[in-house]
């Protein structure tokens, strides 16, 4: 039996670990510019009606729900193919990922815009597409990170991940900017299907195309330079394999926990560019000195993880982080009415305030399932990372597709109603939808720190640091280690 079914896992070089944490740098950018723009670019130039785009966003997140799971478990019985369990998913998902993601921003080159049946149709195929294959394609790849490292070393690489990550939040914030800072203007100026189809057109489709490209060529180093070895497997059955999964208390706790913040996160996410509004920022500068304090903060906040984790261990981690967003993010309530402080500086101190908060959302949930499917494989003797990975995959994307309809009970500006236009006539939804502007923006921070808040009673009773006590003796052995040196 292999090292790898046994649950043994080989240290990388400081090249392969480089590669294996940018390997997602493509795809990171694909989910932040979907994530972010999607709902703003379909409703304002493509003309989609509000409640048919978070239907479709919706949708989206409950084909990746499953298709993570699916394929996270089809990895993991795989026999050994010739081009790996978790490297077959690689090869070739990433470019079917790329050109659904191209084919999401281009409908105008295909279909008329305005008319709601045939956007609504194009959102749907390409989107669940896209995220049909974003789980084919990262689940497999994030299973295989607790086959390639320690558990000395894996919050490390989480973190390494997420630097790359945020890297690439920044470029597909950086473009999302640049929609709604150009898009509107000349919309209004000059409508949308002119807007599309002339040089501010071009720049969107050009800009999609490079973000292809960089995802296929993030993953070739890893690709290259990373040996997947091979794993004596046994026949499994699907129904075992999930009453193992979900037999495993601290597992179930986690994607509760997930679950449950994930729901104010979306929310927070979806409503990014209206918050920014409502916060008073103006201009290109004022942005750019919000998301530097932001990421700065978050990028800073993992360095201080990746050793205090080490110590206290996630799960405490996570008390202090959260507790930390349920006091700021209220704030929404006050900024802009300080005295004596300029508005800017106010939103500059929230952000970076909301960034060592937001951190712990990003490094540990990918160090938890790779400790927890560890922790399984060196008891049972059977690797299942895919399981672990897919079947988080299901109730969080759940959670995050409930979220979506959350969102106009927030912040809805069309306070007149909103009519049906689909092909022929056909209703889909009943004519009229009484929304109207929601609670407003102020209430943001409150209402998604509720979700986080409602998370702490659930990490209580977890324990997501099975190695934290040899991680502990490590490092104290080391330490003595070192004295002992220094002595003689």
């Amino acid at each position: 039996m292999s090292n790898a079914s046994v649950g043994v896992s080989h240290k990388l070089t400081r090249g392969q670990r480089i590669a294996f944490g940018f390997g997602k740098f493509g795809t990171a950018i694909f989910m932040q510019v979907v994530t972010i723009a999607i709902v703003y670019i379909y409703s304002t130039a493509f003309e989609l009606n509000q409640v048919y785009n978070a239907v479709g966003n919706a949708v989206g997140k409950i084909f990746i729900a499953f298709s993570g799971f699916i394929f996270g478990y089809i990895s993991d019985i795989l026999k050994n193919p010739k081009w790996g369990r978790r490297k077959f998913f690689v090869w070739t998902g990433a470019p079917i990922l790329a050109i659904a993601f191209v084919m999401l921003f281009i409908p105008h080159y295909f279909i008329p815009i305005g008319k709601d049946g045939l956007v609504f149709t194009w959102l749907l195929i390409w989107n669940s597409l896209f995220n049909i294959f974003y789980g084919y394609l990262t689940t497999p790849y994030q299973a295989w990170m607790p086959e390639v490292t320690t558990e000395d070393d894996r919050v490390s690489m989480s973190g390494l991940q997420n630097v790359a990550n945020l890297i690439a939040t920044v470029g597909g914030l950086a473009l999302a900017f640049i929609l709604t800072g150009k898009l509107d203007a000349s919309i209004k100026e000059i409508g949308a299907l002119e807007t599309l189809k002339g040089p501010l057109g071009t720049i969107i489709l050009v800009a999609v195309i490079v973000f292809a490209v960089i995802e296929v060529a993030a993953f070739l180093p890893v690709l290259l330079k990373v040996k997947e070895e091979p794993v004596l497997r046994k026949e499994r059955n699907v129904l075992r394999e999930f009453k193992v999964v979900l037999s495993n208390r601290n597992y179930v706790l986690w994607f509760i926990t997930q679950g449950i913040y994930s729901v104010g996160l979306t929310v927070l996410t979806g409503l990014t560019f209206n918050l920014i509004s409502f916060l008073g920022l103006d201009g290109i500068v004022e942005f750019a000195v919000f998301a530097v304090l932001m990421f700065g903060t978050t990028m800073v906040s993992f360095i201080l993880w990746e050793k205090l984790s080490k110590k206290i261990g996630k799960r405490m981690g996570l008390f202090i982080s959260y507790g930390c967003l349920i006091v700021i993010l209220p704030l929404t309530l006050v900024l802009g009415k300080i005295p004596l402080i300029p508005d800017s500086v106010q939103t500059w101190i929230f952000g970076a305030l909301l960034g060592f908060g937001l951190s712990t959302t990003y490094i540990f949930p990918n160090a938890i399932i790779g400790d927890l499917a560890d922790e399984d494989e060196r008891i049972t003797k059977e690797s299942r990372a895919g399981m672990y990975t897919g079947f988080n995959s299901i109730p969080l994307n759940i959670f995050q597709a409930a979220a979506f309809f959350l969102i106009p009970l927030i912040h809805f500006p069309n306070d007149t109603g909103i009519r049906t236009n689909m092909i022929n006539d056909t209703k889909l939804f009943p004519t009229t939808f009484a929304f109207r502007s929601g609670i407003g923006l102020d209430w943001l921070g409150p209402v998604v720190a509720i979700f986080f808040l409602l998370s702490l009673p659930v990490i209580y009773f977890g324990k997501f640091d099975p190695f934290l006590d040899s991680i502990k003796e490590t490092a104290e052995k080391m330490k003595k280690d070192k004295k002992k040196k220094e002595e003689d």
